[in-house]
């Protein structure tokens, strides 16, 4: 989310060190992203807000898969 990426720089560097681009939620990258940003541009974002563009982008693409829970182990491993 948003806020989130503002908040943690740290956590964006680390990302891109291993090669990984990172986007803000609300994005304008997808469809609930913009529904959002057209509701209300200043958004700071959710975690629900930040999920609901991580599955539409993971079920648009074959390439693409979504683990739940950021802050579990097993993401942490990927």
């Amino acid at each position: 989310m948003r806020a989130s990426y503002d908040q943690k720089p740290y956590r964006k560097i680390m990302i891109e060190t291993f090669g990984g681009v990172i986007h803000p939620s609300p994005s304008d990258l997808t469809a609930a992203g913009r529904a959002v940003l057209a509701k209300d541009p200043d958004s700071p974002g959710s975690l629900g807000i930040a999920i609901s563009e991580a599955v539409e982008v993971a079920a648009q693409n074959a390439d693409t898969n979504y683990a739940l829970g950021s802050v579990l182990n097993h993401v942490l491993l990927h």
